[in-house]
Formats: C-alpha cells, structure tokens, sequence
C-alpha cells in the first residue's frame, strides 16, 4: 500500500517561483471554506473534468470525513513556495498540520491537489505489540512485503505503516493468480477469508468502495474497503483492502480472535488482490507511529516459530491445531 496521499496531484510541472499565484490561493481558500462547512461537494464541482474522472464525489466524501473526522476544522494556511504554476502551503488544522500543494489550469479549475502528512520524529509510544496475536487467515501465504529494511518492506519510509506487510497467497504455479490475471477472481487471495488477530473492539470500518481491475488503483480511497480494530492495550491493528460488501462487523462491536472479519480483496491503493495489516500507536492515521508486529506462533517456511514477525519471501501459515 502506497504513502497516504489524499487527493491527487495531477498536470504538475517544475520551474521555480518566489511567490504564489492569486488563483490558486482563492481556490484554496474556497477548499478551506468549503471543507469547514462540510461542503465536500461543492469541492468536487471546482476540480477540472479529468481530475473528476480520478475521483468520484463519493469517494471525495468518504476521503474528506475520514480527514475531518482525524484533523477536524482547516484553520489556516501558510506559502510555502511555488514551482512550475503549482504552490505549495503548510496548512494548519485543529489537530496537526499537512503539506498541501494546489494547481489551478487556465479554466480556474483544480487540476491537482495534495495532502501530504507532515512526517512526525517522535518515536512510537511502544516499539512493538503487546498483545498475543494469531495469523489473520488460514492456509499457507507469501510475505511479499514485511520486515524492517527498505529492501524487504517499501512500508518502512511511511511512519504511520513502517511496521507493514503485504500477504499474497500463491497456487500451484508458484504466482499469484491463474488463467490471466485480469479479472480478481483470478487471484488466489481474492475472496479469502481474512480473522481477528486477537480479542478486540472494532475502532473503525470503510465500506462501499468498489474493488480495483487487477492493475489499476484507487490512490483516492488508500485503504480501500477496511477494518481497524483496538486492543485493550491501545494497539490498533488496520486491515485494508478488503472485497467489497464482506465486511461482517461494525464500529463498537467486540470480537473475538478469529472471529470472521470480511474477505481478501482488492479495493483501494492496491494492484491486486492482498491483505495489508499493520499496527500503529494511536487511533489517528495521519498522526500515529507505525510499530512492529509479532505473532505468537505460525510456521515459516515449514518450520514452528514462536513470537515472530514475518520478512518478504516467508511462506508462512497457522500451525496445525
């Protein structure tokens, strides 16, 4: 799963200038009335038709309430500096601060507009889980993302995710999907089930979001279709990409470990059908640490291994009960 990047940026280029452009900071402006009244699709309106094309007003909706919700009101903006027609601000919000790059073509429409976390050098409230945990499915996957150098896991320069991993599952063939991989139900991992790692209550569910075509992503709705889940130990584990209209739980309920969730699928910033789980330190996830994840007991590569925490390329899977 890639950087969280809320909107898209698009038609940006790279000549720099000292000073920022009137329209642009009208339009941000607006943003900012707009986002406070909980306008969101009045937002929508002034983005450019190709920028519309990207992003539907449902999931300018969804992406803007998820935001709210986390950083509340848009109370100030500050230039920062301009370069090849798009400028950029540090924006000021009730709980945290972003980076937000605006362009506006010609027409006065919103060609491109970014928010980008403000990277955070605290360190994280605890370094990794606490809490025992099982493997969130059944069967034997691949690690295709997992571990603590760049090499092994891409998650890492992410803060919020850098204790990530990607599971894919494989078949016979040794890949991922069979016949040709263009359709979801070609991957193995699609429609998997996917369990509660542990006892915990469900902190916050995304659903509606339609699953990708194999290939394209959804950078707009990053998560995708998703469950995260709160542990007595304020851990938050966050599952996403799920199929849609699986998702079998609600905010506030309490589940137990293995407990159905919802099933593997392919919705959001992701090409093709996998789980992405990660744990972070706190609830917010623009603002929180990623930490490390550990689970009590699974097999790698056919050998028993306790208290352990996945790296790419471990076939892993539940020890026999």
């Amino acid at each position: 799963m890639k950087k969280y990047i809320f909107l898209l940026a698009l038609g940006l280029i790279a000549t720099p200038f000292l000073s920022q452009s009137e329209k642009n900071v009208l339009a941000l402006t607006k943003v900012q009335d707009n986002y406070n009244a909980k306008q969101y699709d009045t937002i929508h309106a002034m983005l450019s038709e190709s920028f519309k094309q990207k992003v539907s007003p449902m999931a300018i909706r969804q992406l803007l309430g998820t935001f709210q919700k986390n950083f509340g009101n848009f109370t100030s903006f500050t230039f920062v500096e301009s370069d090849g027609g798009r400028d950029s601000f540090l924006g000021t919000f009730e709980n945290g601060q972003q980076n937000i790059g605006i362009y506006v073509n010609d027409a006065n429409e919103i060609a491109g507009l970014l928010f980008k976390p403000v990277e955070t050098n605290r360190p994280p409230k605890f370094e990794r889980n606490i809490t025992k945990l099982r493997l969130p499915f059944d069967g034997e996957w691949l690690t295709f993302w997992g571990g603590t150098e760049k090499a092994q896991n891409y998650h890492v320069s992410t803060k919020v995710q850098q204790g990530a991993f990607d599971f894919l599952k494989l078949g016979k063939n040794n890949r991922s999907y069979q016949r040709s991989g263009t359709r979801n139900e070609d991957y193995y991992a699609f429609g998997q089930p996917l369990y509660a790692v542990c006892d915990a209550k469900v902190h916050e569910v995304i659903t509606g979001v339609e699953d990708n075509r194999p290939g394209i992503m959804n950078a707009a709705q990053v998560l995708g279709n998703s469950v995260i889940l709160k542990t007595d130990n304020d851990e938050y584990i966050v599952y996403a990409h799920l199929e849609k209209g699986t998702i079998a739980v609600k905010v506030g309920d309490t589940v137990k470990k293995g407990q159905y969730l919802g099933n593997v699928g392919n919705s959001g910033n992701s090409s093709e059908a996998h789980l992405h789980l990660h744990i972070q330190d706190g609830p917010n996830l623009m603002t929180a640490v990623g930490v490390r994840c550990f689970f009590e007991e699974v097999v790698v590569n056919g050998e028993l291994k306790k208290d352990y925490s996945p790296v790419r390329l471990d076939r892993i899977a539940m020890p026999e009960k």
